[in-house]
């Protein structure tokens, strides 16, 4: 075994791209360049359509899936000179074996912001910011000065995981690319609890992402209170209810008469990828829209608690 697939193995590159965002075609393709390279041929010369005759996919599929690749450092890939039908082409295929290079699949970073919809929350009077009786006085002081609070959702891992540990720029930049494949494979909060639970007896980033069922197994022995796939589970069945009843309230727009403001926010709610939290703010504002006012009583019950920092926000008592 040549020493880049010593490298790659060394570090977890096939449990990476088990939690990377990838079609089955680019799946298959990789797959086929892994077999290929732990027989000899690590520097693949072919073709397009040779290729989709192997892996059992379209020529136009492996070319979409080839620039996919290479434009995510995934592969490295030249064409030959172009006189032949493009499918036709010579094509020489390589691995990116350095897994740091790797672009991994998050088109957008998650952040605390996708839980708003700021125009839900104009000329919103009656809410209060009540501090959380359970937090830690000293992490509030050291956090009164900040002049963002909240971070972004990568942060938020970066600086629990660096906790007590000596980072060098090149080990920040890998931390940064295995916290997008943690936020795009997990929930934030199933991620923190991990990482502040066991601490140092995580070594990196990476061999968690690789590890995951394991690390909740032993998290869950020690515990014995928390099974993580239920209840993300019962999250996603929830936030699919939300969907669901927005749905329906737009087959029936028609026959509502809805303006176009109210359709607006049923199609946030039926589409976004947090609508149980947008729910919250939309019900905030639930006097603007009044022909969803049996919408909003038939899915009061399943809005998320809204939280802002260490803040709890909920709304004043008459």
């Amino acid at each position: 075994m040549n020493s880049n697939i010593q490298r790659f193995l060394r570090e977890s590159g096939l449990k990476i791209l088990s939690v990377s965002d990838l079609s089955a075609c680019e799946y298959s393709l990789l797959t086929f360049l892994l077999n290929s390279a732990m027989t000899g041929m690590e520097n693949l010369l072919s073709s397009e359509r040779e290729i989709a005759s192997i892996i059992g996919h379209s020529a136009r599929d492996v070319r979409q899936s080839i620039e996919d690749l290479h434009g995510r450092n995934f592969i490295k890939c030249h064409y030959g000179n172009g006189s032949a039908a493009p499918n036709m082409q010579s094509l020489g295929l390589q691995i990116q074996w350095d897994v740091e290079r790797w672009k991994l699949g998050i088109k957008e970073v998650p952040s605390h912001n996708e839980a708003l919809i700021l125009p839900f929350r104009r000329a919103v009077t009656r809410l209060t910011v009540v501090p959380d009786t359970r937090q830690d006085p000293d992490k509030s002081q050291e956090n009164s000065g900040s002049s963002d609070p909240h971070g972004d959702t990568a942060s938020r891992i970066i600086n629990a995981f660096s906790n007590g540990r000596d980072f060098d720029e090149r080990d920040l930049e890998a931390t940064k690319q295995l916290s997008a494949v943690l936020i795009a494979a997990h929930p934030i909060d199933q991620i923190l609890v991990m990482i502040r639970h066991f601490g140092k007896r995580i070594p990196s980033l990476s061999l968690l992402a690789s590890n995951w069922a394991q690390y909740v197994e032993k998290y869950e022995d020690e515990h014995l209170t928390i099974d993580f796939v239920g209840v993300r589970k019962k999250h996603h069945d929830l936030d699919q209810k939300v969907r669901d009843a927005s749905l329906s309230a737009l087959e029936r727009r028609d026959m509502t008469e809805l303006s176009e403001e109210e359709g607006n926010v049923l199609n946030v709610l039926a589409y976004h990828r947090h609508p149980r939290r947008q729910l919250f703010w939309a019900f905030q504002m639930r006097n603007r829209y009044p022909k969803l006012a049996e919408f909003f009583k038939a899915t009061q019950d399943l809005m998320l608690p809204i939280t802002e920092g260490d803040m709890v926000v909920k709304l004043t008592t008459d």
